[in-house]
Parts: structure tokens; C-alpha cells; sequence
């Protein structure tokens, strides 16, 4: 019979971050835990802390040949006897979230473990020092405690949700510092708790001007609660928001951007002069289309978040591991949209686009279906690969390693030995040295070798000369349409392959750097592809899931 282990509860309250699971679950995962028992019962936690209740939810529901794992019996036993006894009221929702979403035990035992757990903790986040991810999982707490409150009937906890949810609307509508990105999220909160918003959402809209983004947000928040005699009002202020947008900024670019917006959300919603006018506008935009470079702006939340993993990590190993999760969140970012809706008219207008040439309007060519689709992985990618050169900034402060310390972490005796390392290691040298040409020059080749050397037991990387026919070795492009077949994740190969070497829609940074057809790349650029370098070897190491060995689905 199952029982708690005391050491593992006593690792789990020491390995608690407040705001992050995935932190916690890091953490967790490098303590010793001493038996057998004990480590089982580790592991099964650290399984809990990286799984969102959403993903065991679908692995009861969906059926076909690749269905979500569901949780084994035994990690479900362990979650359930340590969801009433940890400390931590953010750990404890989790697990009975986890729990009410695989279907065990008591339904509103779970709930209330769950929604009670939530908005214990969104007090918590909210009484202590305000850093890192603290507003933003507050407002999440507080929006999935409503949620769960409403579905499952339970009103006294509802209640409690909108009554700290409202709270939390004022405090952040009166503070200084600038949070509407996290005001919004308590306002579709509470409107998901059948709670009347209008009120904020109007106030909101006028007090945070300065993101267009979150104006918008809060227009079609108070469009939802507002009388259908205001709906032409609120659409015409979406649209005069874009235009203003466009007005404001100094680059040409993002004027394109944000007038094509507007067209294409005037149309949407109805109100042909306003798209007449924003297509006007459109047609004398002019662009220097040589000098595109994307700008990426991450919210001071997401900053801490990155560091605080990288902090959490006991030895340098361990920290450049840690910027290699084993979904890659571009592909399964645009797996959400799509599966949302979000990219329906991204960027848009049915019957015209701008002509590089010029600003004048042609006819658009066929686009192939998951054009959309690939465009947001690749912006996925580029923003990935911002959060990625924080991390690695972060590992570069706190370790400050030499050449030797990161080769040592990370060579591997078949797939990267000592003087290969070595190579490796000193490309991320020149990337802190902010010599981004020469990591990348360095990185690429070692990222192709690495990927090789991973293959070979698996798929042909050689062909035997026959004939006249000479022989060779398996070039980037094949060995990464390999991947799959050797049963690597399908979503990591076709990032890496958007990233190194799709021409026609991709980033291309491989053939672009290596043939001379690009300036020197960017820092989030080298970032990425010492990512990739890391990601490949964390398999190596052991450090992520093993591709499978036999013919079954992945």
C-alpha cells in the first residue's frame, strides 16, 4: 500500500517556487530522494508539476492511433496522497486539478481542492513581494478558481472568485505601473464567471492607451457586455485605435502592419469607409524592404520567469538543459491558435496586398493552406529565440564559465567528444562575447555533426559508393527529415527545420549564414542555433525522453 514519504514532502516544500511549476518540478527533479520508493514518488510529482490539467482531460477523451498518455495508476494514487498535505496552495490546486480532469476519485472533493487551492494561492501571490510571474498567476488562479467554481455549480467559491477577482481589477486600474496585459486577463475572467465588466473595460480602454494591443482587448471585452447600440461605436474605436497606432510609430513597417490591421478588421466588422480609409492610407506606405528587421517586445513578467529557471538550477549542465523543453512552444503555440481560431484574417485583406516593388495594389497569389499557419511558427520561433538569449544571458551571469567549464557540460563520448566539445564550447563564447558571426559560423556545423552522429544507429547517414555511383554522407536537410522517421518529436524537427534550412518560408539560417546572404544575424538568431546544439545533446544525455525503439506511435 501507498504511503507518503516524508523525505519527498520535505523536498517538495524546499523545491516550491510560488509562481512556477516548471521551476518547482526542476528543482525537484535534482534532489536525491534516497529509496526506491521515494524516488518513484519524486518523479511522479515532477510528472504532475510539467503536465496542464488540459493535456490529462484529452488523454481521457480522444481516441485514435496517437492519443495524449494518460496518467499511469500509480501517478494518480501518488498525486492523490500528497494533493491535501503539501504546503503549497498553488502545488495543492494543481494536483487536484489534475486529479478532477483524469476522472479520480470524488468529483467535488477535487473541485473544491482545486478552485480552493487557486484562490489560496492568488491570495498568497498577492500579499507577498510582487515579482516575476506574481500578477499574472494571480489573475490565471483567480480566472481558473471561477471557472471551475461555475462549471461545477459550487457558489460560495464562485463568489469568493469574483470578489477577489474585482479587487484585484481595481487595484491594478489605480497602480502606477503599467499592467494591462494582466487586466485583461481578470476582465475575460470575470466575464467567464457571468460577471458584468463594462464598467472596467471601458475605464480600462481609456486608461491603458499606450498598447494597442491591450486597448483592443479591452474594446471587444466591453463590446461583449455592452448594448448592441454601442456595437458601431466600439468597432469604429478598434479601428481608429490601429490607425493611430500607425500614425504613432516611426517605423515603416509596423505602420504596414498596423494599417492592414485596420483594414482587414474594418471589413470584419462592417464599416467600408473606415476600410476605404485604411487602404488609402496603405497605398502610401512605403517600406525599405532591404532593411526588415523583426522587433520583439517581452513583458517584464516573462523576463523574471526566465531567469528565475535558470536560478533554480543547481550546475551549469542543468541551466543549459533547462532552455530546451521537450515540446517546442512555437509549434504548439500555432497548434492552439489554430485549434482557437486565432488565425483566422491574420493579417488579411481578401482581394489585395502591398507590392514590394512599390505602394501600389496587386493580386495576391494562391498562398497554400497552412500558410497562416507557418507564418506564426516562424514568428513563434523568433520569439522563442528571445527568451532563449535571456536565459543564456542569465547562465553567462551566474556561472560565468570558461571554454573548458562548458565543454566539460557538454561533451558525450560517442555523439560530442572532447575536441568537438571544445569547438561548441567556444561558439558559445563568442555569442557572450556578442560575436554573433562567429558562434553561428562555429555552432551550425557542430549542430549538423551532433545530429549525425544521433541518427546513425537509427537511419542511413552513409551511402556506399556503388558503381560509378560515388558514395557520401547524409546532408543537413535529409538527416532532419530523418528525424521523424527515427521517431524524434515531429514538432522539434520541423522547428529546427524552419529554422536552418526551409528557403521559401522559413528563417533559412544555416544556408543564409553559411553562403553569405545575410548580415550578421541578430543575438536571438545565435541564440537559436546554439539551442538547437543543446537540444540535440540533451538527448544524448538523457536528459530528454528517448525516441521510441519500436514501431509504435510515438
Amino acid at each position: 500500500m501507498l504511503r507518503i514519504e516524508p523525505s519527498v514532502l520535505t523536498m517538495l516544500t524546499k523545491a516550491q517556487n510560488s509562481t512556477s511549476h516548471t521551476a518547482t518540478a526542476f528543482a525537484l527533479r535534482t534532489m536525491d530522494a534516497g529509496s526506491n520508493a521515494a524516488v518513484e514518488q519524486r518523479d511522479a510529482l515532477v510528472a504532475a508539476l510539467l503536465r496542464h490539467p488540459r493535456d490529462v482531460a484529452r488523454a481521457r477523451k480522444e481516441a485514435g492511433p496517437t492519443p495524449p498518455a494518460p496518467p499511469s495508476p500509480v501517478e494518480l494514487e501518488i498525486w492523490s496522497l500528497y494533493a491535501d498535505e503539501v504546503d503549497n496552495p498553488l502545488v495543492r490546486g494543481h494536483l487536484h486539478h489534475l486529479l478532477l480532469d483524469a476522472g479520480h476519485g470524488r468529483t467535488p472533493d477535487h473541485v473544491r481542492g482545486a478552485a480552493g487551492g487557486y484562490l489560496d494561492a492568488a491570495r498568497h501571490l498577492l500579499t507577498g513581494a510582487q515579482v516575476g510571474h506574481a500578477l499574472p498567476r494571480a489573475a490565471a488562479c483567480l480566472t481558473t478558481a471561477g471557472e471551475l467554481a461555475l462549471k461545477f455549480k459550487q457558489h460560495d467559491l464562485r463568489d469568493q472568485a469574483i470578489t477577489d477577482a474585482v479587487a484585484l481589477a481595481e487595484r491594478l486600474l489605480g497602480a502606477a505601473e503599467d499592467e494591462g496585459r494582466v487586466l485583461l486577463v481578470v476582465l475575460k475572467g470575470l466575464q467567464a464567471m457571468k460577471y458584468d465588466v463594462a464598467d472596467f473595460a471601458e475605464r480600462a480602454a481609456d486608461r491603458f492607451v499606450q498598447d494597442v494591443d491591450d486597448r483592443i482587448g479591452f474594446l471587444d471585452v466591453l463590446r461583449r457586455d455592452a448594448p448592441q447600440s454601442r456595437y458601431a461605436e466600439i468597432d469604429s474605436a478598434v479601428v481608429h485605435a490601429l490607425l493611430d497606432a500607425a500614425e504613432d510609430t516611426d517605423s515603416g513597417h509596423r505602420r504596414l502592419y498596423f494599417r492592414t490591421r485596420a483594414a482587414t478588421e474594418a471589413q470584419k466588422r462592417g464599416l467600408p469607409s473606415l476600410r476605404a480609409r485604411a487602404e488609402r492610407a496603405l497605398q502610401h506606405t512605403t517600406v525599405e524592404w532591404t532593411t526588415i528587421r523583426n522587433v520583439h517586445t517581452i513583458p517584464p513578467f516573462l523576463i523574471a520567469g526566465q531567469r528565475a529557471l535558470v536560478d533554480a538550477a543547481p550546475d551549469l549542465r542543468s541551466a543549459l538543459w533547462l532552455t530546451v523543453p521537450d515540446a517546442h512552444p512555437a509549434m504548439r503555440a500555432q497548434e492552439q491558435a489554430e485549434a482557437d481560431g486565432a488565425l483566422e484574417g491574420l493579417l488579411r485583406i481578401p482581394r489585395s496586398r502591398i507590392n514590394p516593388a512599390g505602394p501600389v495594389f496587386v493580386h495576391p497569389p494562391v498562398d497554400a493552406p497552412d500558410a497562416a499557419a507557418v507564418a506564426m511558427q516562424v514568428h513563434g520561433l523568433q520569439l522563442y529565440g528571445v527568451l532563449t538569449a535571456i536565459q543564456l544571458h542569465r547562465i553567462h551571469e551566474r556561472f560565468r564559465p570558461d571554454e573548458f567549464d562548458v565543454a566539460a557540460a557538454l561533451v558525450h563520448e560517442t555523439v560530442l567528444p572532447q575536441p568537438r566539445a571544445l569547438a561548441l564550447a567556444r561558439a558559445f563564447l563568442h555569442y557572450w562575447l556578442e560575436d554573433f558571426d562567429a558562434a553561428v559560423c562555429v555552432a551550425l556545423p557542430r549542430v549538423e555533426d551532433i545530429l549525425r552522429q544521433l541518427l546513425r544507429p537509427r537511419v542511413s547517414v552513409v551511402a556506399v559508393a556503388q558503381g560509378h555511383r560515388p558514395g557520401g554522407v547524409a546532408m543537413l536537410n535529409e538527416l532532419l527529415q530523418s528525424m521523424q522517421q527515427a521517431r524524434y518529436p515531429a514538432d522539434w524537427s520541423r522547428a529546427l527545420e524552419l529554422l536552418l534550412v526551409d528557403s521559401d518560408r522559413g528563417m533559412n539560417l544555416r544556408n543564409d549564414t553559411l553562403h553569405g546572404l545575410t548580415d550578421t544575424p541578430p543575438r536571438h538568431h545565435a541564440a537559436l542555433i546554439l539551442q538547437a546544439a543543446l537540444y540535440l545533446l540533451s538527448h544524448a544525455h538523457g536528459q530528454r525522453t528517448a525516441p521510441a525503439t519500436t514501431d509504435g506511435p510515438l
